[in-house]
C-alpha cells in the first residue's frame, strides 16, 4: 500500500468513526465544491492533449508540447491531492491549543533550503534575510513550517521564470511580526484568489486548496495572511504572528 493509499484509508476511518457532530468539524460544502473543480481541471487538460496527440498531421515539436502539458497536468493533479488530504486532516485530527515560541531565524533557512534547488531549476533565485536579534513568535511550530512550505511552493510553481524570491521578517513594533514572502515578478492572478479576501471561497485555478490550507494552519497559530501587489514590482504575501513575551 503506497502513502497515498494508507492515507486515504485512514481518513476514511477517521470519518467513519468521529461521533462529534459540532458545526466546527463539517465539511464546507463551498470547500467540496472548490475541491471538486480544481480536480477536474488537470484532468480536462490531460484529455485535451490525448485528443490532440491523436492527430495525423501531428508534428515533432507539437507532439513533445503535448506531452509536457500532459506532465505538468499530473504534476498539478499530484500537487491537489496533497492539498486535499492536509486539509482533511487538519479538519479530522484533534488541534494542539498551546502555542509555543517559535525562532524563525531557526525555521525559515531550512525550508528555503529545502526550496532553493527546485527554484534553480525554474530559472529563479530563492533567498531569504531574518534578523539573529528577531524576537520569537508565538505559533505551532509545524503548523508555521508547513505554511511556509505552501507558500514557497506554490510562489515558485506560479512565477514568472527568470525572477527572484525573497522571504524576510522584521518586527513591526506592535506586539507582531511580520514575515513576508516578495517576488520580484508577478504572481500570475490565477494563483491567488481574487482580492485574498477569503480563502475558502470559490478561487481560481491554481491556488484554492492550497491557500484554504495556509488560512487554516495560520489560524490555528493565532495569525493571518493578506497580500499586496506594486505595479512592477511583484507581489508580497505578508503573514503576522504575535510575539512571544518573555
Amino acid at each position: 500500500m503506497d502513502a497515498s493509499t494508507a492515507r486515504s484509508s485512514m481518513l476514511s476511518h477517521r470519518f467513519a468513526t468521529s461521533t462529534t457532530c459540532a458545526s466546527e468539524q463539517d465539511i464546507n460544502p463551498q470547500f467540496l465544491k472548490t475541491a471538486a473543480q480544481e480536480l477536474n481541471n488537470p484532468i480536462t487538460t490531460i484529455k485535451t492533449a490525448l485528443t490532440l496527440l491523436n492527430a495525423s498531421t501531428l508534428k515533432p515539436k507539437q507532439r513533445e508540447r503535448y506531452l509536457r502539458m500532459i506532465g505538468q497536468a499530473c504534476d498539478r493533479q499530484s500537487h491537489l491531492i496533497k492539498d486535499v488530504f492536509e486539509l482533511l486532516e487538519l479538519q479530522l485530527t484533534p488541534q494542539p491549543t498551546v502555542l509555543e515560541k517559535v525562532q524563525l531565524l531557526d525555521l525559515v533557512p531550512g525550508v528555503v533550503s529545502t526550496y532553493q534547488p527546485i527554484a534553480q531549476e525554474n530559472n529563479m533565485t530563492l533567498a531569504y534575510t531574518v534578523s539573529a536579534h528577531l524576537p520569537p513568535v508565538l505559533a505551532i511550530e509545524a503548523y508555521l513550517k508547513q505554511a511556509l512550505v505552501s507558500l514557497l511552493s506554490n510562489s515558485i510553481r506560479c512565477a514568472n521564470t527568470n525572477g527572484r524570491i525573497v522571504v524576510t521578517a522584521h518586527h513591526r513594533g506592535d506586539g507582531k511580526v511580520a514575515l513576508l514572502i516578495q517576488d520580484s515578478g508577478r504572481l500570475g492572478s490565477s494563483c491567488l484568489p481574487q482580492g485574498f479576501q477569503s480563502f475558502d471561497r470559490s478561487a481560481s485555478e491554481g491556488s484554492g486548496l492550497g491557500l484554504t490550507l495556509v488560512q487554516q494552519l495560520l489560524s490555528h497559530c493565532g495569525g493571518s495572511i493578506s497580500v499586496s501587489r506594486s505595479p512592477g514590482e511583484g507581489t508580497t504575501l505578508t503573514i503576522l504572528l504575535a510575539i512571544a513575551l518573555e
